[in-house]
């Protein structure tokens, strides 16, 4: 098998690179295994010198050296290849994805990765891209964006910072979606999240009830709140409790379906794995066992 380590020389402030490269160097100088290290030019550059390095032939393991959004791109490469698995070492502050799993750090350990599980897990088909662990459109997505701007000197506590900055503006977004009997419903929105992993924002348990193996997505769609009652919905958000409160019924729908479209009225922005784009409309499927991920040796799924 190949070792291909796809580095994003800008993940984690060069965390990556830093923290990595000397590992995976020092490891494979004596193991006598197959590698090579290659440095990502972009984020569109991956996807394609992924394809064009499975197509070559052979069984190789992509370990994506990044954030989500590294492992979203090298995952819009491998998705489907039969020859393809998919790793990640996590660097940077939010790293959501892997929170999915046990004994995080394990992530981190080029031994146990090499060691490692693949398992056939789900991903979401967003049109003609990929993600492997959650759209956010709406004010979700505002706070994300907000959140990277000021994560250097937040931290962790960026994603609260900035929810704290635009939930009391009270935004709200005119939308069409599909309900779980493929009727369209127009409504204003105040977020929505369509999950295959939990966690979103460096954390928050916004999906509390997603399986990375059921071949669902879970759609959370939270309408417009303000005041003490949105305050209450954040921290219910962040703790995965929100689904549980019989209160939050007038403004929270939870449904899991196979497949939905959305369609935006207003502006609105949508966040691919924490990266942020426009949104106008989207037809969503989940996509059963697309990817082989790698769970570290001494890790499992939860």
């Amino acid at each position: 098998m190949k070792h291909v380590f796809i580095l994003n020389p800008a993940a984690g402030n060069g965390e990556g690179e830093k923290y990595y490269q000397p590992q995976i160097l020092s490891f494979f100088k004596t193991s006598g295994l197959d590698y090579e290290i290659h440095r990502s030019l972009n984020k569109q550059e991956i996807g394609t010198y992924v394809r064009q390095r499975a197509s070559e032939g052979g069984k190789v393991r992509f370990y994506a050296i990044g954030g989500d959004g590294t492992l979203c791109d090298v995952v819009n490469g491998a998705a489907g290849l039969p020859n393809a698995e998919v790793a990640v070492l996590p660097c940077g502050t939010g790293n959501d994805f892997v929170r999915n799993f046990t004994n995080r750090d394990n992530f981190k350990s080029i031994e146990k990765q090499l060691n490692g599980t693949p398992v056939a897990i789900d991903v979401i088909r967003c049109n003609d891209s990929y993600s492997i662990n959650m759209l956010n459109i709406g004010a979700d997505c505002e706070i994300v964006a907000r959140a990277a701007q000021i994560k250097s000197k937040s931290g962790s506590w960026s994603y609260i910072r900035g929810a704290l900055e635009i939930l009391p503006k009270g935004p709200r977004y005119r939308m069409v979606h599909s309900d779980e009997n493929g009727r369209e419903i127009e409504e204003d929105m105040l977020l929505v999240a369509v999950a295959n992993g939990h966690y979103c924002g460096g954390g928050f348990k916004s999906c509390p009830r997603a399986s990375l193996t059921d071949g669902l997505l879970d759609v959370v769609l939270v309408r417009p709140v303000t005041g003490l009652r949105m305050l209450k919905m954040l921290l219910q958000y962040h703790q995965g409790t929100h689904l549980d409160d019989p209160a939050a019924a007038d403004i929270i729908s939870f449904m899991q379906v196979s497949g939905l479209k959305l369609k935006a009225i207003d502006k609105v922005n949508v966040s691919v794995d924490g990266e942020v784009y426009p949104f106008t409309e989207a037809e969503i499927k989940m996509i059963p066992g697309a990817i082989k991920f790698v769970v570290p040796e001494g890790s499992e799924m939860i």
